[in-house]
């Protein structure tokens, strides 16, 4: 098969695009033949090694997110049959042409949904569904914040916000983004390098704050921000963290306002939860079949160019998904 792989740490240069062993599915995984997979932040992370846990085995496929089409079962897999169409979490590496995956972490991919939104939503959709649902427990009439709302994810969020009744302000960094941003249904919209953000929120909810801030950036320079945009018992639900793990954190705005802080897990959680993770695919792939949610997507390139994508994506200079295809 083909694949787009790196043999170590490096910039994007170090992608070599060539032929690798077919692999081969053990019990309770699925062989999907891949129609498109995403590029996202944490595969440029791992690929330039500065995060040590994450560990680099010649040949390494980047990429976790697959959707196409399923052409071998492991032993003991029920879940999906030959021939289906499919989205979900990759194990082997999603840059290449066929794909290991663990059943239980795929979905169907509805007949009316591509594979390049699939490849988009597979993953980064059920995070998001979280992220809304479980992390920051919105309801309609609520108002929620949502960074970086340009993003694969934040996008998503923001849609999965409106869907389920809030009032949604989304951030991002520029006219366009901003304007792709209120495409996908935000209500309103803040620029995160321009205007002083708390204050803003305030004057959108006439000085009452959101119920939730929806965050994966753990910006040090927007973090109290957030907190001053939260009405009291609000909720800051984190997802990520695209500038750095470790910050500064004034606690006195947690416990003189009722603040909770909750991490929203990703894609990498014990066993035990399968039922909650069935779940949160099953919700995100249902508002994808009733045409209530839609992929951003930037662009849609060939596996062959992933070093250039990820050129891209690290010049922040992308709004939505960058979809790589066979």
């Amino acid at each position: 098969m083909k694949a787009a792989y790196i043999n170590g740490p490096g910039g994007p240069e170090a992608f070599i695009y060539g032929d690798l062993p077919d692999p081969t599915p053990g019990p309770g995984e699925v062989l999907v033949r891949m129609r498109a997979t995403s590029v996202n932040h944490v595969d440029t992370v791992w690929r330039s090694g500065i995060r040590p846990y994450f560990k680099i085995n010649p040949p390494h496929v980047l990429g976790f997110e697959v959707s196409g089409e399923v052409v071998k079962l492991g032993e003991g897999v029920d879940e999906v049959a030959v021939g289906d169409r499919v989205a979900g979490r990759a194990k082997s590496g999603s840059y290449a042409e066929l794909v290991l995956a663990n059943a239980p972490l795929l979905a169907r991919l509805p007949d009316n949904v591509s594979f390049e939104d699939g490849a988009s939503l597979g993953t980064t959709g059920p995070v998001a569904w979280r992220a809304v649902v479980r992390g920051a427990q919105v309801r309609a009439g609520q108002a929620v914040l949502v960074t970086a709302a340009a993003s694969g994810t934040g996008s998503v969020i923001v849609q999965i916000a409106k869907a389920a009744g809030a009032f949604v302000i989304g951030t991002a960094g520029g006219r366009r983004k901003l304007d792709l941003v209120r495409s996908i249904g935000a209500d309103a919209v803040i620029d995160h390098y321009e205007e002083d953000l708390a204050r803003r929120v305030k004057e959108l909810t006439d000085g009452r704050g959101v119920d939730a801030v929806i965050d994966a950036t753990v910006s040090p320079k927007l973090i109290q921000a957030f907190l001053d945009s939260l009405r009291q018992r609000g909720r800051l639900a984190i997802y990520g963290n695209i500038s750095r793990p470790e910050i500064t954190l004034n606690v006195r705005s947690l416990f003189s306002n009722g603040i909770s802080v909750v991490g929203v897990q990703g894609g990498h959680y014990p066993g035990h939860f399968d039922l909650e993770r069935r779940e949160d695919i099953i919700g995100i792939m249902r508002l994808a079949a009733e045409g209530k949610i839609k992929s951003l997507r930037d662009s849609v390139m060939p596996l062959s160019q992933a070093a250039e994508a990820h050129r891209r994506l690290e010049s922040h200079d992308v709004a939505g998904k960058l979809i790589l295809t066979p």
